[in-house]
């Protein structure tokens, strides 16, 4: 961010970037401290380490996870795994 912590958000976010975007939604989802994230997509725009490392930060935290995802690695560390198919 332009401005680090003191950069200007508005209400919809458009003065982020597409990437940034996903990272604040989660940023303020786990500052409520909840006990369930419902992630839908949103490791999907990140490169495969930056991934890991936030899915081994996410893991750590003790939150039950329900993740939407269509790559595999965002889903592999999962205790458990429910396949959809159309």
């Amino acid at each position: 961010m332009s401005m680090g912590y003191e950069t200007l958000i508005d209400d919809l976010g458009s003065t982020l970037s597409g990437g940034q975007q996903p990272r604040v939604l989660l940023v303020r989802a786990l500052y409520k401290n909840p006990k369930i994230l419902f992630l839908d997509e949103t490791t999907s725009h990140l490169d495969v380490e930056t991934e890991i490392r936030i899915n081994e930060v996410l893991k750590n935290l003790h939150i039950t996870q329900v993740i939407i995802a269509h790559r595999q690695e965002s889903i592999k560390m999962a205790d458990r795994i429910i396949q959809i198919f159309s």
